[in-house]
Order: structure tokens, then C-alpha cells, then sequence
């Protein structure tokens, strides 16, 4: 059953979420050749339906969603949505997600949340994206087999700075901070700096996926990190996960929802 979206009183037309969904899902088999990752169903529902219900709920008043794999369905599925806007990359196959990231910044203005299509997750998780502010969301260690653990540093303000990120969890003498979610919440001015250091590292290699651009901005700027510990969460790569998704997490997500509420 196709998704409602109704408006919502606290939606702010400035307020921005790009959400990078261009992917191939070439790990999900035929499953991914037949749709695109955010066309995976969780009780019946698409989890980019929910993301996208989840973000207006939020307060975001404009919805920008990168196409590349499969875009007529995002395009089907969204047709008529006015807060929703579908922006194809057309060299999704032979690029990174850098490309879809940037192809969804150029010409979006104001603050924006960055939102990975393959991603499903509680409430919680927005709620340290405001707009105006920078933040990086961090959960705890989750297992999931394909973890991008975080580094951080001390700056004397509420919250460490990003620092470092990789899949390595070795890749640091000291311990990790916790693990990157692909959710990232940007003012206005430093999304304008992360464009300027996208189109830098994507000349330096066409083929970048969009964390490098995280790690190079970090080295000119404060990118705040908030962790949540226990913030229930899962990206969805391949049949594994997909199958974690559903049985250990979207668990976890319907109570701590409930509690939340």
C-alpha cells in the first residue's frame, strides 16, 4: 500500500533532508536488481516511505531523494508529492555515493540532513539534527558486520569532534567513539564547505564514496558527534542484514518507539 504524506504543522520550508539513494544493490541479489534498497518493506511498508514520513514529522519541508538504480520507481512513487523532489544522477553506475551526494547539494540552500535510502531507524536518531547545526549521529556498537567506526577529538564543547572514520576498527591506536549511522545534520554554511570538499576529493577520484569527503572536511572543521548508546538502527546491504533488520532491530525499534513517543 502506497504511503500518505500529509503535511505537518512544524515542517520549516528551509529546513532540507538529501537522502542518497542511487546505490545498485548489486550485494542484495535478485532482490536488488528487482527494486532499489529503499523499496525493502518492514511490516508491509518501504523503508524510504518511513524515512521520508519519519523526516516531516521532523520538521523537514523539502525532501531531496539522488536516483540512480531503478529511479522510475522512486519517480512512481513519489509523483505528486510536492515536499518531495526526485534528482537523478545519471552516472550513478560508474561513481560513488560522492556523486549522488553532490548531484543532491548543487543548488540546495538553507540546512539539510543527509540520510542514507538503506537505512531504517528510531525515532531518537533525529533528534539531534536541528537546523543551523552541525552534527554527526553515533550509535553504539551494533555487530552489524559492516560497521564504519568513528574517531573523534577533544575541543572543550559539549560534544568531541569528527575526526577519522573506517572499517577497520584497528585502523586507530585508541578506541573508537562509537559508529557512524549515515545520518549527518548540516547548517547552511557548512553544507556550502562540505560542497566545496566534495568537488575536490570526487576530482581527485571520480569513484569516491561520500565518507572521504566527511573525513577531509573534518580536517578544516568542528563537525560535533553526538553518540546514542543504545540507539536502535540497521543499514541494509545484502540478504544478512536485511534479515537482522527484521528480526533483531526492527524489534528494538518498535519499543524504544513506543517509549519515545
Amino acid at each position: 500500500m502506497r504511503e500518505r504524506f500529509g503535511s505537518d504543522s512544524r515542517q520549516m520550508a528551509d529546513f532540507n533532508a538529501l537522502i542518497i539513494a542511487a546505490g545498485r544493490g548489486m550485494r542484495m541479489g535478485a532482490r536488488g536488481r528487482e527494486h532499489p534498497k529503499g523499496f525493502l518493506q518492514i511490516e508491509g511498508r518501504r523503508i524510504i516511505e518511513r524515512s521520508v514520513g519519519m523526516l516531516r514529522a521532523h520538521g523537514v519541508g523539502h525532501i531531496r531523494i539522488v536516483t540512480g538504480h531503478l529511479a522510475d520507481q522512486y519517480e512512481a512513487l513519489f509523483a505528486g508529492v510536492g515536499d518531495v523532489e526526485c534528482l537523478h544522477n545519471p552516472l550513478y553506475a560508474e561513481t560513488g555515493s560522492l556523486r549522488s551526494m553532490l548531484t543532491g547539494l548543487e543548488g540546495l540552500e538553507g540546512p539539510v540532513v543527509i540520510v542514507e535510502s538503506d537505512l531504517v531507524y528510531e525515532r531518537r536518531a533525529l533528534a539531534p539534527v536541528t537546523p543551523g547545526e552541525t552534527v554527526l549521529v553515533i550509535s553504539g556498537e551494533t555487530k552489524a558486520t559492516d560497521e564504519q567506526f568513528v574517531w573523534v577529538r577533544d575541543t572543550g564543547g559539549p560534544m568531541p569532534a569528527f575526526e577519522e572514520m573506517s572499517k577497520n576498527r584497528h585502523a586507530r591506536p585508541e578506541p573508537h567513539f562509537g559508529e557512524h549511522t549515515g545520518i549527518t545534520g548540516f547548517s547552511a554554511e557548512m553544507a556550502e564547505r562540505l560542497r566545496q570538499v566534495a568537488r575536490q576529493v570526487l576530482s581527485e577520484d571520480p569513484k569516491s564514496e561520500y565518507e572521504p569527503s566527511l573525513v577531509r572536511l573534518a580536517q578544516e572543521a568542528d563537525l560535533p558527534c553526538c553518540l546514542i548508546e543504545d540507539l536502535a538502527w540497521a543499514e541494509i546491504d545484502d540478504e544478512a542484514m536485511y534479515e537482522r533488520a527484521l528480526k533483531t532491530v526492527w524489534p528494538r525499534i518498535v519499543e524504544n518507539d513506543a517509549v519515545s513517543a
